[in-house]
């Protein structure tokens, strides 16, 4: 690595500093860091042009950082600094540190993080975009000044690579389908007033409306937010590439955007035409063809069961809260609507008069089948050809088995003898389904009768050593009177 090093610390600038003047020092440090920052510049741009080339690194102390803070050498220097892969500034000043910081953030527009652990990096923490304090010796003021605090500097390669990455997917996934579901919905009414010639009548019922953002739709998406992760936190440190994808803002560009809005209006499309299509001509039981309330509540009751669903399809991991949320989300609309439709007077009997027809119960398998079919090809086709990097991981390790499981099976290891631990070893083997025993059916205890008799033990089940270590008994310490 080839260093650039901009100190006071020369013999000219100590022969001027000897003189006294302090107008004639002031003039010939700003003009010496000028021309050392000129030379810099041009050497690294120099450097950067061969393919070969060293990475670069800067060394500048506080004295001359103040003057290459100056309005007319500040870009020079920021310039320099970004041709570098890093840039030391020592013996600097909270002031200093403070404008560094905003330099960086302001000039070179780039999402700036500070990290200190005493008094003299409040400033800088706050100029920051984000700011980590560290909890230390130098009291408590880094970390009431800083948006996340840790206990030790090597908690931050957890914070970044893993929760502040998990936390960028987790946002632009509840960002894109708060956009995705409210588009959706409201593009079915839209396609609605094409039908009433722009009259103003209104497609959903009113409480429809209200409830949808509040209780058809709400807790799927909040369990997305806190629960989903595309890989461990394991891999997430074993390959800190994937963190390149949040930088590169990979999951909130407007591709993607675009896609979710293309996707909306496709789906909307499905849920009106599909409905009042096939609404037209049908009937109930005594005759009567279907109005408009039995083809909007059947087109909602669509809606909240495609967005939900659909949500399922973008999760990474899906947990038994994800089964819950969505179950939950679908069956209280049911819920809802069986009671609503006994006391409003628009939409009065109507869920009664549908569940008894044989078209209510088409329209729920094929019309969200349909409309997630296009999500479904895409996703397919995205994976396959233009795979993100976190999906690569997935199906690198996707035999593997997860933090949670190593956990479990060292706790379970932990409680075992010698003896139990080769068998449970044992046990994880793969073998076949089939086992020879010198009985006809297996012996009590899983073992062959004359292998039993010559001392020699078969492997016995793991979930049964587990189970017997879970339930011995631990030794009891004697009370001291």
């Amino acid at each position: 690595m080839k260093q650039f090093i901009i100190s006071s610390e020369t013999d000219a600038i100590r022969e001027v500093e000897n003189r006294g003047d302090q107008v004639e020092i002031a003039r010939f440090m700003k003009e010496e860091v000028k021309r050392e920052l000129k030379k810099c510049l041009e050497e690294a741009q120099h450097h950067l042009h061969t393919i070969s080339g060293p990475k670069l690194a800067l060394v500048i102390d506080g004295k001359c950082l103040m003057y290459a803070l100056d309005p007319s050498l500040r870009v020079m220097l920021l310039n320099l600094s970004l041709n570098c892969s890093s840039v030391v500034c020592c013996r600097v000043s909270p002031l200093q540190k403070a404008q560094v910081t905003s330099l960086v953030k302001k000039g070179a527009r780039k999402i700036t993080l500070s990290i200190g652990d005493g008094a003299n990096d409040v400033s800088m923490i706050q100029a920051a975009h984000i700011g980590v304090g560290i909890s230390g010796l130098e009291g408590m003021q880094a970390v009431m000044a800083s948006d996340f605090a840790i206990a030790q500097f090597r908690y931050l390669t957890d914070l970044l690579l893993v929760h502040g990455r998990w936390s960028y997917l987790r946002i632009c996934k509840v960002i894109t389908y708060f956009f995705y579901k409210n588009l959706t919905f409201t593009l079915t009414q839209f396609w609605f007033t094409f039908h009433t010639g722009f009259s103003g009548q209104r497609f959903y019922d009113d409480w429809f409306q209200s409830l949808y953002n509040v209780i058809f739709t709400a807790l799927p998406v909040i369990i997305v937010g806190l629960f989903d992760k595309d890989v461990s936190a394991s891999l997430s440190k074993k390959y800190p590439e994937l963190y390149k994808e949040g930088i590169r803002n990979a999951f909130f560009k407007w591709r993607v955007v675009a896609t979710w809005a293309c996707f909306s209006v496709y789906q909307s499309l499905v849920f009106y035409s599909f409905i009042t299509a096939s609404g037209r001509g049908g009937k109930n039981k005594s005759g009567r063809i279907f109005g408009h309330w039995d083809v909007s509540t059947m087109a909602f009751t669509c809606v909240v069961i495609t967005v939900n669903l659909r949500l399922l399809m973008i999760c990474n991991s899906i947990t038994r809260w994800h089964y819950i949320s969505v179950g939950g989300s679908i069956l209280a609309w049911f819920l809802f609507i069986f009671v609503y439709s006994l006391l409003r007077e628009n939409v009065y009997f109507v869920i009664y008069v549908l569940m008894s027809t044989f078209y209510f119960y088409v329209a729920l398998l094929l019309v969200p089948v349909v409309a997630l079919m296009g999500d479904f090809i895409y996703q397919g086709v995205q994976r396959w050809f233009f795979p993100y990097d976190y999906q690569i991981v997935q199906e690198i390790h996707w035999h593997e088995p997860d933090d949670n499981t190593r956990v479990r099976l060292l706790e379970v290891g932990s409680q075992l003898t010698p003896q139990e631990e080769r068998s449970y070893a044992i046990a994880q083997l793969p073998r076949e389904l089939s086992r020879h025993t010198g009985f006809a059916f297996d012996s009590p205890g899983y073992e062959s009768f004359f292998a039993s008799q010559l001392g020699i033990y078969a492997p016995q089940k793991a979930w049964d050593v587990a189970r017997r270590a879970s339930m011995r008994s631990k030794p009891k310490i004697p009370k001291k009177n």
